[in-house]
């Protein structure tokens, strides 16, 4: 891509980070910082966030996974997009305060990708290709965001134990609320990463992707291992009936695992469908 094509995506950034900074500020300094502004600055980046996707999409003529840049932009879009509804269900309070600055730095850490020469080869009109990537997409979403909640589940008990009852405490939910989100993000996330990793699965067998010993492909390995965690996590939760900073701490591991899987496997050697070919030869493929 020219440097032209990135200034729509510069500008989303631009607006997440507006909206990072106002967020915070409110819940710090709220008589300098109108909420409202962090509020749509957020949503005016998710429309250009968008059209910016379509106009990917149409411009290769596949959905927008074509590369990793691509992929990587496509995850951050379904995040805002899962806690959108997310927030319009459940009203969560200040949660934008702790999840838009993830989405600010995983964009900036997106923008890096482009230019880079791992690109898709298999053909995109796949069923089970798309029905892998959608759920598994939108799991990682919801583990984003329960990964949010754990960080805000963290402070606001920081807040208690040493009786800071300032502006922050206040306009945090209770320990319980936090809590009870935590679960339901969790409960959501994870049937949807078992469908995607199953879908994924009859995707290599039926195509070959991988070869004859793709279970130990480093992304399959690793995905494996993010769906254990999160199901000794329901599991816990459940049976054991834990609650609150075991919970909290586990969730922050599974996310730093989900990161890794989806981005950190490509510096081990891992290309699951992605190679390293030119523009030339990527056109056969699509």
């Amino acid at each position: 891509m020219d440097i032209f094509s990135h200034i729509p995506f510069i500008i989303v950034i631009l607006l997440y980070f507006i909206s990072s900074v106002w967020s915070i500020g409110y819940i710090i300094k709220p008589v300098f910082f109108n909420k409202k502004v962090g509020k749509w600055s957020m949503m005016m980046g998710f429309l250009i966030h968008s059209g910016f996707l379509i106009f990917l999409g149409l411009e290769s003529g596949n959905i927008p996974i074509t590369n990793v840049y691509e992929s990587f932009i496509s995850l951050i879009w379904c995040i805002l997009f899962v806690y959108i509804n997310l927030d319009y269900l459940y009203k969560l309070p200040a949660l934008d305060t702790f999840l838009v600055p993830v989405v600010t730095a995983l964009s900036l850490w997106a923008l890096t990708f482009d230019g880079g020469d791992l690109l898709i080869t298999v053909s995109l009109q796949s069923f089970w290709l798309i029905a892998h990537i959608i759920p598994i997409f939108i799991g990682y979403a919801s583990f984003t965001i329960s990964f949010s909640l754990s960080i805000m589940y963290l402070t606001q008990q920081r807040q208690l134990k040493h009786k800071l009852f300032g502006p922050l405490f206040t306009r945090l939910p209770s320990l319980e609320g936090i809590d009870r989100l935590m679960w339901k993000t969790i409960s959501f996330g994870f049937p949807l990463l078992t469908l995607g990793l199953v879908f994924g699965t009859f995707w290599v067998k039926t195509q070959n992707i991988l070869g004859e010993q793709w279970y130990l492909d480093y992304k399959v390995v690793l995905g494996l291992a993010t769906w254990l965690i999160y199901a000794a996590l329901l599991h816990m939760r459940l049976v054991s009936s834990f609650h609150g900073t075991k919970i909290a701490c586990l969730t922050i591991a599974g996310f730093c695992l989900v990161l890794f899987t989806f981005i950190g496997t490509f510096f081990m050697g891992s290309k699951h469908a992605f190679q390293k070919v030119s523009e030339h030869t990527h056109e056969k493929f699509e």
